[in-house]
């Protein structure tokens, strides 16, 4: 009879404006979103009378969504997997925090009479579920850790979360993620070998330190100076072959301007000769317009470097070589600056950039090294980047 009156309310309040949606919640089933909208319109203000419509929608939220939270931790007990100890654990955690919302609530009154809410303390339940998770985490990662790389993942995957939920619940568990992490990983040695002379020992000492925390992939670790604990997975070999320069070089271009440009005024005369008047008699002027002319020079100052080599890609496990590729860094220098002369009211718009710049000084060689050589390692982490290792 409780639960018909109060379906029977439900129905009522579905026109009263922000109640429609805590009442639509309710009637599909959704207890848990219908608890969270009425709940938060409590929360502004639990005296107001529009919001008090809210009280018996929270109060049937609350019984029908505890009712279906332990209804389901029943069939979860039966699957006993992490999954299904996760969500035990979860759905204790939810049912107490509920219990905490209504309580910082109350008193709730609704029509001068007080709404009273049934509590359970859940505290042993959570702190059972939860160890029995950590059990299952901790048990599974065990089991995954005597496997291969991709049992090593799932390890990593369950350590994390063990971690993230119970800290202390071993002391191990650091090392056990760190073992987790290198068995699952593929690691990757990068060799360079720099064929030019030109180039500087100094000046590609950390060419093959790769960074790749924005990687997709977590799994390959790049190392550049070889690990003998290691076996390697895969090799990259990088060559720097040729360095070659586009020498400094100014070209220029030389564009005539014309334009028709307002040159002054002039009285407005009849076919008589006469000046022509306007309504109010007053003598009638127009604009006087001319040819004007100029010339722009173009300058465009050029320099450029280009770093030829090669990466070669190697299984190290299979004894073959994957892919041989050629590759290229390269900088470039460009600047364009621009002279006039004649009226400068007859040049483009899209010349007074150019004849804004300067001239500027071109850049050392050793400068073209340097950003050649940065090109071409961002081509390198691209190229990485793409792989499946």
């Amino acid at each position: 009879m409780k639960n018909l009156l109060l379906s029977i309310l439900t129905l009522i309040l579905l026109s009263c404006g922000s109640t429609q949606k805590a009442a639509s919640h309710l009637q599909t089933g959704n207890y848990i979103q219908a608890f969270n909208t009425s709940i938060t319109k409590l929360n502004k203000d639990k005296t107001k009378k529009s919001n008090q419509k809210h009280i018996p929608l929270l109060k049937e939220a609350y019984t029908k969504a505890a009712y279906t939270d332990k209804k389901q931790i029943k069939t979860l007990h039966k699957e006993n997997t992490p999954e299904s100890l996760k969500n035990i654990y979860g759905k204790y955690l939810n049912l107490d925090i509920r219990q905490d919302e209504i309580r910082a609530l109350q008193p709730l009154y609704y029509e001068g009479n007080e709404v009273t809410f049934k509590f359970d303390d859940y505290t042993d339940k959570i702190k059972t579920s939860k160890n029995d998770y950590s059990a299952s985490l901790y048990n599974s990662a065990i089991e995954n850790l005597k496997g291969d790389n991709l049992a090593a993942r799932k390890a990593y995957k369950h350590l994390e979360d063990l971690i993230y939920i119970n800290p202390d619940y071993k002391t191990n568990l650091n090392e056990l993620l760190n073992k987790a992490k290198s068995k699952g990983s593929s690691f990757v040695y990068i060799t360079l070998k720099n064929k030019v002379k030109s180039i500087s020992k100094d000046s590609i000492k950390d060419f093959a330190n790769i960074n790749s925390a924005n990687f997709s992939n977590q799994w390959v670790i790049y190392h550049h100076k070889k690990d003998r604990k290691i076996n390697y997975d895969y090799q990259i070999d990088v060559t720097f072959d040729k360095l070659s320069f586009v020498p400094e070089k100014t070209e220029q271009q030389t564009v005539p301007q014309e334009a028709k440009v307002q040159d002054g005024w002039k009285y407005q005369l009849d076919g008589n000769g006469n000046v022509m008047k306007d309504d109010k008699g007053n003598d009638i002027k127009v604009a006087k317009y001319r040819i004007v002319n100029a010339e722009v020079a173009l300058y465009q100052q050029n320099k450029s470097s280009k770093l030829n080599g090669t990466i070669i890609i190697k299984d190290l496990k299979k004894k073959t070589t994957l892919s041989t590729n050629p590759e290229f860094g390269e900088a470039k220098f460009q600047n364009t600056y621009g002279k006039y002369r004649g009226d400068q009211r007859a040049i483009e718009q899209k010349y007074h950039k150019a004849l804004q710049a300067k001239e500027v000084p071109y850049p050392k060689d050793h400068e073209f090294v340097k950003y050649s050589i940065s090109n071409f390692k961002q081509k390198v982490t691209a190229m990485l980047s793409q792989q499946q290792f």
